[in-house]
């Protein structure tokens, strides 16, 4: 692993990362070939000074600085631009040593090789300018073996030197021509996989869209056809308690429909938005969400502790993120158990290797244990009496799924809920080993 990261820094750079598959595989194929022809231009130019032929050597030295090039500027970014360099450079440097010297070397293999290179290089969208190397390749090849002129000195060599550079030769060019066919493979390979998940994605979307808006038409009609009749109702009514209970059930309603709104929202954007990562200090993140949360009924009596360090932050989508713990407090307060003297919800973390683990725990209703395998899915309502869309825990295992995180229950029924929502994280904090739990209570 140490010599291929070294090699792969070497063609791309040291922390320098290509977003895409394909493009990344052929940036370093293209590395490859420029590295094998630096090794064979040296070894041919050293055997070469051996023999006593220097009028070779500025061929060579100007091929090794060509290569070298195409690599220095693979590591600027412009891959094409690179491959420009790399392709002329080995056809023309291979045409004047096949040129120069017995077809009984084997040179003329390599004329295959940088025809399998012109279309393993670039991308179908540039397969005009892969033609149009592989043509000239071809041109080369015909005016090295069938045209009697050479720009070198011709060179003769014994049979001892011959079958030398036969076997150089051919160990150089089958694992050339292997990593271009294997490139072309893995990318057929990877390109197919992605269609078998882009249906998977694309069925999995269809079924949800179904009950998307089966559901979403019951709930965002439901509240309204309710508030119409309070409406009705208290238009006949002439009891003011009566009229103010009306009013109460309604402002309930509206704020049913509002947080199923906020629900459909959260969804779509988390579908729609692309990550977006940055320094996110959990403790105040929390704190936020609370602030938005504690004054709600609901919330009255529950203590509210924050046991993370105030300096402790981790790299990721801050919005995603508020979602997650937003949905996931709004629930624990939502059902809380109001028979219990001390309720309370509490946030804190833990860490394992390079997983950052962020677990909300309350002493609430609890879940019974048939229902833990069916509450993140999409409108699924495990209390008869809840209040919610059904769309919360869903969202979060969505927005988990972006951030390549997961969740986990933990829950009893009548004791309360442990809920671990794990992210692969290297996490930031200057001194959290004595940090003391905050509570905030209403």
């Amino acid at each position: 692993m140490g010599l291929k990261k070294s090699i792969r820094n070497l063609i791309v750079g040291e922390n320098k990362y290509i977003e895409s598959y394909g493009e990344f595989k052929q940036v370093m194929l293209s590395g490859h070939f420029a590295l094998i022809g630096i090794f064979l231009c040296m070894m041919y130019m050293l055997f070469d000074l051996a023999l006593g032929i220097h009028g070779n050597i500025p061929v060579f030295t100007s091929a090794i600085f060509l290569l070298g090039l195409s690599l220095i500027i693979h590591r600027q970014g412009d891959h094409c631009l690179a491959n420009y360099f790399l392709l002329p450079t080995i056809n023309i440097t291979l045409y004047l040593i096949a040129a120069s010297e017995s077809p009984n070397t084997g040179a003329f293999i390599f004329f295959i090789v940088n025809s399998i290179a012109a279309f393993a290089v670039f991308s179908y969208k540039q397969r005009l300018i892969s033609i149009l190397f592989a043509v000239f390749t071809y041109v080369l090849f015909v005016l090295a073996y069938f045209v009697d002129f050479s720009i070198l000195p011709e060179r003769t060599y014994n049979e001892e030197t011959l079958v030398f550079f036969v076997v150089l030769n051919f160990t150089a060019a089958l694992p050339a021509s292997v990593m271009a066919v294997y490139l072309l493979i893995s990318l057929n390979h990877h390109n197919a996989l992605q269609l078998i998940e882009n249906n998977n994605l694309l069925s999995k979307t269809n079924t949800e869209l179904d009950r998307f808006v089966y559901s979403t038409s019951h709930d965002l009609r439901a509240p309204l056809t309710s508030v119409m009749g309070l409406i009705n109702i208290t238009e006949r009514s002439q009891n003011q308690e009566d009229i103010n209970k009306y009013l109460g059930m309604m402002k309930d309603r509206v704020y049913s429909l509002d947080r199923f709104i906020k629900d459909i929202t959260d969804y779509s954007r988390n579908n729609r938005l692309e990550i977006k990562k940055e320094k996110v200090h959990l403790a105040a993140l929390a704190r936020e969400v609370w602030e938005s949360l504690k004054f709600s009924p609901e919330a009255e009596n529950i203590t509210f502790q924050v046991e993370i360090p105030e300096d402790l932050s981790i790299e990721t989508d801050k919005n995603r993120l508020q979602v997650v713990i937003g949905n996931l407090i709004s629930n624990a307060v939502r059902y809380h158990d109001t028979r219990k003297k001390e309720q309370y919800i509490r946030l804190h973390y833990q860490v394992s290797g390079r997983v950052f683990c962020i677990k909300v725990e309350d002493n609430g209703q609890g879940i019974a244990q048939e229902y833990h395998t069916k509450i993140f899915d999409m409108f699924y309502r495990a209390n008869e009496n809840s209040k919610g869309s059904g769309l919360g825990l869903y969202i979060v295992k969505e927005a988990l799924m972006k951030l390549s995180g997961s969740i986990q229950l933990d829950s009893t029924l009548g004791v309360g809920t442990v809920i671990t929502v794990k992210l692969p994280q290297q996490m930031h904090v200057q001194e959290f080993a004595h940090s003391r739990p905050r509570q905030i209570q209403n």
